[in-house]
């Protein structure tokens, strides 16, 4: 017995991939007070901000990718095992784990402590495990001055990165989904369906 192909999944079909991937870029936060708070405050401030925002992003990854997210409680899993299991899912690179994975260590630090300072050493180990290419593209960056990447920017660049694999994800979730359509109308010579790349 065929499949339904609802109106939905036409539509699915008949939108090019350009589009879908153009639909899944959007923020899953607000990108501009992100980037306004992370320049604020002492170096402690700024990282507890974006550990927030990276168990955020995390937590909506998974809940993107798995069939059934309501049966997870994720609110109750620390924050390293969701990112071991986004990682071990090939929802994020290991590159910007190994990156989240740092600050959350450092966010661990300052938690436990009644006095902790972020040293230039620590901005430093966060500067070799965050990735060269967001490296690289801090220090390309024309509005700042040169010198190695401040504190603010490392933290900044590996939020937005995260949150950037998330949409990717999305996209190629729904481009797969597409994909499984136009073989269901071509098995089962769906009248009216169109198809465009």
């Amino acid at each position: 017995m065929p499949s339904i192909i609802t109106e939905e999944d036409l539509k699915l079909l008949s939108t090019p991939d350009e589009e879908i991937i153009k639909q899944n870029e959007e923020w899953s936060f607000d990108c501009d007070k992100f980037r306004a708070e992370i320049k604020n405050g002492k170096r402690w401030q700024q990282l507890v901000q974006s550990q927030i925002y990276l168990e955020h992003i995390v937590a909506q990854i998974l809940r993107d990718a798995i069939p059934f997210p309501d049966e997870i409680s994720f609110s109750r899993m620390p924050f390293g095992p969701r990112l071991d299991l986004a990682r071990a899912l090939d929802l994020m690179p290991a590159d910007i784990v190994v990156a989240a994975r740092r600050i959350s260590k450092m966010r661990n630090r300052v938690a436990h402590n009644l006095s902790f300072e972020i040293s230039d050493d620590q901005v430093r180990d966060l500067e070799n495990c965050t990735p060269n290419h967001l490296r690289k593209a801090i220090k390309e960056d024309a509005d700042r001055p040169t010198g190695p990447p401040q504190f603010f920017e490392l933290l900044e660049a590996i939020v937005l990165m995260a949150d950037i694999h998330r949409q990717r994800h999305l996209a190629s979730m729904m481009l797969g989904r597409k994909s499984e359509i136009r073989l269901r109308t071509v098995i089962e010579r769906t009248p009216g369906a169109r198809y465009v790349k």
